[in-house]
């Protein structure tokens, strides 16, 4: 858990969290992070008030302000986009361009036959715009299964595009699970554990999130919020 110097998927009031930008700035400073990435939901969920490409861009601009306040930790603007049933983003490109961190996840159409949520994924990962992909494979525990596509594609297109893979650290995904974990690192992929916290509190998660990757037999340099902030930022960097 010392190794963890960043949480890359957090919620604020923008979208459905229940706290402000400042506040879970606040919390994780004091956990002794160096960096986060506000990744507020993207229009298609409406039901939890997701941003436009306008908000999306406005609050851009509010994370930039805030870094110059001299906070003591670097905010990156983010943002979970939703990935459409056809693999395209939820937001126009221009938009995504203008943030840091784009986190992209599947949150409708889960029931879709394998080879085309496959094709849904490899899309997606082909975007220039998008860093990592969220709790992979959908899974709700006690809630909802895991959906069907082929993993070892749509890793290896990972791998192959700078993509990275997210622990999420929520006790309601645990999503990778051990077995694809040490799947994906056998294919080369790199990975983000991160809390998706929706409110203050649920940024102590992290330990969750270590624990898979642990059981994943990841070590620190399989993760890439390990890395310090500088180098964490060129590692996001993609052409």
């Amino acid at each position: 858990l010392g190794d963890i110097r960043g949480d890359l998927h957090m919620h604020t009031i923008e979208s459905d969290g229940r706290a402000t930008l400042e506040e879970m700035a606040a919390v994780a400073q004091a956990l002794g992070y160096e960096y986060i990435a506000v990744t507020d939901h993207s229009k298609a969920l409406a039901m939890a008030n997701g941003l436009d490409e306008r908000r999306a861009v406005d609050f851009a601009r509010r994370v930039r302000e805030f870094n110059r306040t001299g906070a003591g930790i670097h905010v990156f603007s983010g943002l979970e986009c939703d990935i459409r049933r056809d693999g395209s983003m939820d937001l126009a490109d221009d938009a995504l361009a203008e943030l840091d961190f784009v986190v992209a996840s599947v949150h409708s159409y889960m029931n879709l036959e394998a080879a085309e949520m496959t094709d849904r994924l490899l899309r997606a990962i082909d975007n220039p715009h998008v860093r990592a992909i969220g709790h992979p494979t959908g899974r709700v525990l006690l809630h909802r299964e895991a959906f069907r596509f082929d993993f070892e594609r749509v890793a290896r297109a990972a791998v192959a595009r700078g993509v990275l893979l997210e622990i999420n650290s929520s006790p309601e995904r645990l999503d990778l699970e051990a077995p694809l974990i040490r799947q994906a690192k056998a294919l080369g992929a790199k990975f983000v554990v991160s809390t998706d916290a929706h409110h203050p509190h649920h940024l102590a998660g992290m330990h969750y999130g270590v624990g898979m990757a642990r059981r994943g037999w990841l070590e620190a340099g399989d993760i890439v919020n390990t890395l310090p902030l500088e180098q964490f930022r060129e590692t996001i960097r993609r052409t």
